[in-house]
């Protein structure tokens, strides 16, 4: 069975690029064969190939649930009325391309979002100070939830 660990984000937004960094950081892991790490970058239609080809799958991104910059949260695509605060024009399309999937039979046997609370999304190459602390954190979180799958 394969995970893919898909990162979302642009690094050119300060925290919104939290992803591909929490990628990278996995890189340098030894997980199993069966994980492919893919960054997606802005994402788009690229979800739904990345999902279609995995069994299952983690999504990471930065997300707004309401926690202090750094703080992440797992959870299921069907749990986003209850941990997100504002679906925006970011989030709305991750959501619409996982349910589109679902719908076209495409979608992994299961997907889970691992949202990462972000301080600072002006333009910047730069991750906030409050996210470059936690990095070792999260990235230990997000492979243990790959791991989990």
């Amino acid at each position: 069975m394969s995970t893919a660990v898909i990162a979302l984000g642009n690094p050119l937004r300060g925290d919104d690029g939290i992803g591909p960094v929490l990628l990278e950081r996995l890189r340098e892991r030894d997980l199993s064969p069966a994980v492919e790490l893919r960054d997606l970058g802005d994402g788009g239609f690229d979800v739904l190939h990345a999902l279609a080809d995995a069994d299952r799958a983690v999504i990471v991104d930065a997300v707004r649930f309401g926690g202090d910059p750094g703080e992440y949260a797992v959870f299921e695509p069907n749990d986003v009325a209850a941990v997100v605060e504002s679906r925006g024009s970011h989030d709305s399309d991750l959501f619409e391309l996982l349910e589109l999937a679902a719908a076209r039979g495409e979608s992994p046997e299961r997907v889970v979002l691992f949202g990462v609370q972000p301080g600072d999304v002006r333009d910047g190459e730069q991750l906030s100070a409050s996210l470059r602390a936690v990095l070792p954190e999260l990235a230990d979180a997000l492979a243990e939830t790959a791991r989990g799958l």
